[in-house]
């Protein structure tokens, strides 16, 4: 299976998904379901980081991240989103999915975006959840 589910911590707050060999969208489209079911039952927010080494499968994307970000976003127990690569991606490659996500209208709000280490992305979600849940100072 090209997309590997795995908790990331044992709270069950995090999946990991690391993508590894050959990529098509129907695994994406398999490993969506199993996603969306988790999402479904869980009573807390849960962060899905993207961990991938291998990149997209061919074809136009945006159909099926338009339904996967869809199916997902009807859940209000999902967090961030977040893609781990170690490609780079170039400026221009980010305003064109930008562009793309407005235009097929995916929802950006659990967009945590495209970084090139898991420590960027645990950061990312760490102070997305510092902000869900403040800590309130003592007067």
């Amino acid at each position: 299976m090209p997309y590997e589910f795995n908790w990331y911590n044992s709270e069950h707050s995090i999946i990991r998904v690391d993508i590894v060999g050959e990529v098509s969208w129907e695994a994406f489209n398999i490993l969506t379901d199993r996603v969306v079911d988790e999402l479904a039952i869980a009573n807390h927010r849960i962060d899905l980081i993207y961990n991938d080494s291998v990149g997209m499968p061919e074809g136009n994307p945006m159909p099926y991240l338009k339904a996967s970000s869809t199916r997902m976003s009807a859940h209000k127990s999902l967090g961030l989103i977040i893609t781990v690569s170690p490609r780079s991606i170039s400026n221009f490659t980010k305003v064109m999915i930008d562009i793309l996500m407005r235009a097929y209208q995916v929802d950006k709000s659990h967009n945590g975006g495209f970084v090139t280490t898991m420590d960027e992305a645990l950061g990312i979600i760490n102070k997305s959840r510092a902000k869900d849940h403040p800590v309130k100072q003592a007067n």
